[in-house]
This record gives C-alpha cells, sequence and structure tokens, in this order.
C-alpha cells in the first residue's frame, strides 16, 4: 500500500460508530481489537475493548500514547493519539483525545481470492503450521492456531507489524511448496490464534510463476470480490 494524503489540523475523520479499530500502546508493545462507539467532533473518541480478560490492568494505561488504525471504503486509515481516561464498568471504555492528523493509505485493487491452503512459516528455531484463508498476487491472509504450537508464546512474540516473513505454501497441483516472502501488514492475536495479513515483496522469479498460474486458475473457477 501507498501513502496518498493525509488531512490537517482537526481533520474531519472517516470513521464510523461499529468500526473495528486496531489499537497499538508501543510503550507496552501490545496490540489489540477494538470498537468506535462514540465520539464529540474535536473533543474525543470513545472506543470499547473485549469484554474478555485483557492480561493486563487497563488502568495503567491512561496517559498512553497510541496508535490506531482501521480499514474504511478500501482505504487503510491511521492516527497517533493519547488515552485521557477510562472506564471500566459495565464495559471497558477508553477516552482518546481527538487526533490533530488522519493519514490514509490507498490499498492497491488486486482480485483476492478465498482458500484454505496448507502453509507454514519459521518463527526462531520452530516451524509453525498455518492455513492460508485468502490470497491474491501481492499477498494473503493466514492463520495460526497456537493451541496446537509447542510454543505458542513465541509465535504471538515473533509475529510484528512490518516484520519480513517466508510463507511455505502448499498449491493444488503441485508436488513442492512455494516459498513466499513478505513482511506482515496486518495482524490480530488472541489465546488461541494469530492473523496475519502479508504483503508479498521479493518472491522469486519461480514462485511468482507458479503464483501467478495459480491465480489464473483460481480466477477461473472461483468468483472475484
Amino acid at each position: 500500500m501507498e501513502n496518498t494524503s493525509q488531512t490537517a489540523h482537526h481533520p474531519h475523520i472517516p470513521l464510523t460508530i461499529g468500526t473495528e479499530l486496531l489499537m497499538e500502546i508501543s510503550d507496552l508493545k501490545l496490540r489489540m481489537r477494538s470498537e468506535l462507539i462514540g465520539a464529540e467532533s474535536h473533543r474525543y473518541l470513545i472506543i470499547k475493548l473485549p469484554d474478555d480478560e485483557l492480561g493486563f490492568n487497563v488502568d495503567a494505561i491512561k496517559g498512553s500514547s497510541i496508535i490506531i488504525r482501521y480499514l474504511h471504503k478500501g482505504s487503510i486509515y491511521g492516527f497517533k493519539t493519547s488515552i485521557i481516561n477510562i472506564i471500566t464498568s459495565p464495559s471497558k471504555l477508553i477516552f482518546l483525545s481527538y487526533p490533530t492528523k488522519v493519514e490514509e493509505f490507498k490499498v492497491r485493487h488486486n482480485p483476492r481470492y478465498e482458500c484454505i491452503l496448507p502453509g507454514s512459516a519459521k518463527f526462531g528455531d520452530e516451524t509453525v503450521e498455518m492455513i492460508v484463508i485468502d490470497i491474491s498476487q501481492k499477498g494473503c491472509r493466514s492463520i495460526i492456531n497456537t493451541t496446537t504450537v509447542k510454543d505458542g508464546n513465541k509465535v504471538l512474540e515473533g509475529a510484528d507489524i512490518d516484520k519480513p516473513i517466508e510463507i511455505s505454501v502448499q498449491l493444488p497441483g503441485m508436488e513442492e511448496k512455494i516459498m513466499l516472502a513478505g513482511v506482515i501488514k496486518n495482524l490480530t492475536k488472541d489465546t488461541e490464534r494469530v492473523v496475519m495479513g502479508v504483503m508479498f515483496r521479493d518472491i522469486k522469479p519461480e514462485a511468482e510463476e507458479k503464483l501467478n498460474n495459480f491465480m489464473s486458475l483460481i480466477s477461473v473457477i472461483k468468483p472475484k470480490d
């Protein structure tokens, strides 16, 4: 994806109630899902955290600087803000300072197709099995079930935004797996699974040709998005 524009002071935020957000707390190296539930223009945003156990005291993050990312009409938006207040009952609600600048990243359009392809990637010394659940010529999304991994914590710690990764994928009709090199661009983690969105980079020509052949085939038999 590429940066195409950014707004001026006190922007109009292209964000609707109910949008799922990815919240990153840089100091704690922590990322979690949240949801926008309210706002007062130019003053604050209100987001709701999951009701399940978070593994830390939410009061401890009051005042922290955070990064919010979300998808809206084919573009990824992001902004920096800070936590100004927290309510823990009856739900975990966080009040964020209204951002002064919102960055927009246009997503290049490439047809993406749902699939179920066995794959694997290395995290440290361990090779971890995964399932690729959708794929395009430019990237893929995969799921790792951390409950079946020998050291699930190593996977949770090793998977990170903008980190290089090589995914070995078994394409139908091919005896050997192909290696797809890329960078993790979006990430969701919880206690049972890791969902990664990967943008391909520096794929070897032979692997790229096999991927393109597979995409040509699957585009005929599967409807496009």
